[in-house]
């Protein structure tokens, strides 16, 4: 298996966490020592913190590390300008004017949940454009001219292009590009377990907080869609990502969505480890063990369908890099100088 389709599941174990508690504490120790990290928590901002500790505190950086974090980066930009542009705060006034027919329809209470969201993106934009250099690479430029939110590859007629008029389809997409975010974090955070490398284990500690933010995002949207649809059972109180597939998108309110959106779907909620998943690699004291969490022992008592359907609300599955690409290129105009991420 290549380091990029590594599992956050297969990758994490006790040794991990013993290395992070330990890295926490030589942070500790060189905190008074260091200028950088003054300023990072003068931001009130921990992941600015350890990356102002990176380039400091170690030596050389893989280029894995890197990578991750200029995809990271990327895939921030792409979700930041699209709440941008869904808010009419686009430095492009084309972005703007696209989304102001459904903007009209946004309720107050999901505008401002926007508004919190968008906050966020922002937040991890800036801090993974100031990380980047830290780690000794290069932050790729990337504008809100370079995004086509209609998933038409600059064309502005993709096939989401519905997300611009109708408020639920909006929704959706919103979901979709949350969820994405989620499982593409979950993807990567395989190639940031670095046996005996210090930065690895800072940029997976800043990773996993992220990861953690974007699935509330998504959850709180999966909520607010539950709101607008309460006989749509797909879509949990909860946020849980329930099965995998078409169906965990919960596109039932969507009148003929267009085949190239179910595909999309299709790919965000399933892929080589599909969120309908329940199948685990755990640690049994001795050795790794495969489980499968719909049927461990004790659990019978509970309805057989609702056990698998708990199993697969339990663990966010990951998407390799590769996964990833193939959903949001047409997300993301060509552009030979750029490349992709």
């Amino acid at each position: 298996m290549e380091e990029h389709q590594q599992t956050v599941l297969d990758g994490i174990d006790p040794e991990i966490t013993e290395r992070l508690v330990s890295r926490r504490d030589a942070i500790r120790r060189g905190a008074a020592a260091s200028s950088r990290f003054a300023a990072g928590i003068a931001m009130a901002s921990v992941p600015v913190a350890l990356a102002a500790l990176a380039k400091e505190s170690f030596a050389q950086t893989p280029a894995d590390i890197v990578d991750v974090l200029k995809f990271a980066f990327i895939l921030e930009n792409l979700e930041n300008e699209f709440y941008r542009a869904v808010l009419g705060t686009s430095a492009v006034a084309a972005q703007n004017n696209a989304f102001a027919p459904v903007r009209a329809l946004i309720p107050d209470a999901a505008k401002q949940a926007i508004q919190q969201i968008q906050k966020h993106e922002q937040q991890h934009v800036d801090f993974l454009k100031a990380v980047i250099p830290q780690f000794g690479g290069t932050v790729v430029t990337i504008t809100a001219n370079d995004f086509d939110f209609t998933g038409g590859n600059g064309t502005g007629a993709g096939p989401f292009i519905r997300a611009t008029t109708e408020l639920d389809f909006l929704l959706l997409a919103t979901q979709a590009f949350e969820d994405t975010g989620v499982r593409a974090y979950k993807g990567q955070a395989g190639r940031l377990l670095i046996n005996g490398n210090d930065n690895a284990d800072v940029a997976l500690e800043s990773a996993l907080r992220i990861h953690s933010v974007e699935a509330r995002h998504a959850a709180k949207i999966r909520r607010i869609r539950r709101a607008r649809n309460p006989a749509d059972t797909s879509l949990r109180f909860s946020g849980y990502v329930r099965g995998g597939g078409i169906a965990a998108a919960g596109a039932g309110n969507i009148a003929n969505p267009p085949a190239e959106v179910v595909a999309a779907l299709n790919l965000i909620y399933g892929g080589a480890t599909p969120e309908s998943n329940t199948q685990h690699v755990v640690f049994n004291g001795t050795s790794a063990v495969m489980i499968d969490a719909a049927t461990l022992t004790g659990l019978d008592v509970i309805d057989a369908t609702e056990r698998t359907a708990a199993a697969t609300q339990a663990f966010d599955e990951p998407l390799t890099k590769d996964e990833v690409i193939n959903i949001v290129k047409n997300f993301i105009k060509d552009d030979p100088a750029r490349g992709l991420p």
